[in-house]
């Protein structure tokens, strides 16, 4: 299966980013990671190459990181990048729920409407492994592709 990562440009999110990967490629699996070279070509459009991107991959992750400063209810808040949220909307709408994950680092606040989805989280480093796995497993038998 060949699975799409997305993070923002962060030290911390593509440190992350190179650890998922590292989990993808051990299960027998290929990441696709945003930042590849060749993968948004120069002319194009970035959501025309991320919807082309979407129909090609079998799954999708996506990393929310404590990346920007906001105003939040008179709090200041963390949260992802703004594209990366919208880039987790993107493939779920092409790939479903199932096939698109996030995972977190930090204590991100998210969007309202995402609050319910049970996330990886990546601040515990070893569960995180296992539940990536354990997704990777949960695709591969279901031969979701």
């Amino acid at each position: 299966m060949n699975i799409f990562i997305g993070s923002s440009n962060s030290s911390e999110s593509l440190k992350a980013l190179r650890q998922i990967a590292l989990i993808i490629e051990e299960e027998g699996h290929v990441p696709i990671p945003w930042n590849k070279p060749g993968l948004f070509p120069l002319g194009n459009y970035v959501l025309d190459s991320l919807r082309d991107i979407s129909l090609k991959v079998d799954a999708a992750v996506l990393i929310f990181n404590e990346d920007d400063r906001s105003w939040y209810r008179n709090d200041s808040v963390l949260q992802p990048r703004d594209n990366v949220v919208l880039e987790y909307g993107l493939f779920v709408s092409q790939l479903g729920r199932e096939k698109t994950i996030i995972c977190r680092r930090g204590n991100t606040k998210v969007p309202s409407d995402l609050n319910g989805i049970i996330y990886c989280d990546l601040n515990k480093e070893f569960k995180a492994q296992s539940v990536l796995v354990e997704w990777l497993q949960f695709l591969k038998a279901r031969k979701i592709n």
